[in-house]
Parts: structure tokens; sequence; C-alpha cells
């Protein structure tokens, strides 16, 4: 029988080798199907390529700034909805807002515990499949 985590594609993006390969083995471990991008470019190509169910964005990343990519998404009618986790250093207040502001669905400052960030996902999750069924009740 296949769990909902199986059928979810999770799309990682971050440019340190060792954390995505770290990050990307707890997401399989969890039954998640796992997309990898070592920087902004990449996760662009591979969004409009794959639609990933979500999107787990760093921030501070060589050439494309995460912040920059969750704009690019977020302005695209084929990957607007599309929900994003930022993950990143950047922790102050105004760094969390910034990113909300974006269009980012939350925002989770490294170091992170695994099972925050497994909470996290599942909620992301529930919460826009809520909202997609919501407005295809409301199209019908």
């Amino acid at each position: 029988m296949t769990t909902p985590a199986q059928r979810t594609r999770i799309l990682v993006v971050e440019d340190n080798p060792d954390f995505l390969e770290l990050l990307c083995g707890r997401l399989e471990n969890w039954g998640y199907e796992v997309l990898k991008a070592p920087n902004g470019e990449a996760s662009l190509r591979i969004a409009q390529a794959h639609r990933p169910d979500l999107i787990l964005l760093d921030v501070l990343m060589p050439t494309m700034k995460g912040w920059d990519v969750c704009a690019q998404l977020k302005a695209d009618p084929n990957t607007e909805r599309i929900p994003i986790i930022f993950l990143t250093a950047l922790g102050l207040p105004e760094h969390i807002k910034a990113g909300k502001s974006l269009g980012a669905d939350d925002y989770l400052v490294k170091p992170f515990k695994p099972e925050e960030l497994q909470e996290r996902i599942n909620t992301c999750l529930l919460r826009h499949k809520d909202g997609s069924m919501n407005s295809q009740e409301r199209r019908s």
C-alpha cells in the first residue's frame, strides 16, 4: 500500500552538497519522492519540468538567492500554487517577514530538528490540499 508521503514529490534547493544529501536522505526515509537542485537556476527548471508538490528552499545561494527563486516561482502561473518552505540560517524577524511577503508558506531556521521539519511539511501539504479542494469545490 502506498502512503501519502510516497506519492508526494518534494524539490529540495540547497547549495551545500552535504546538507542536501542529508536532507534528501531523511525525506526519502520518510517516504517522499525527492528532487534535488544545487542552485536557484536549476530549481526553476526542475519546478517547471516536474511540478513538485512542495519546495524546500534555501535563501543564501550563489548567483541566485532563494528570495529571487521564490518570487519567480510565485509570478509564474505554472508554479505559483506550489507551496514553498524556506530553510535558511537567516532567522531575524525581518527575514521571516520578507520570506512570507514573497509568498512562502512557511519559514524554518537552521539548525532545526527533523521532527519540526516533518511537522511543517505535513502542515503545509495539508493546508495546500485543503485549499485546492476548497477552490475546486467553489468551481463546481
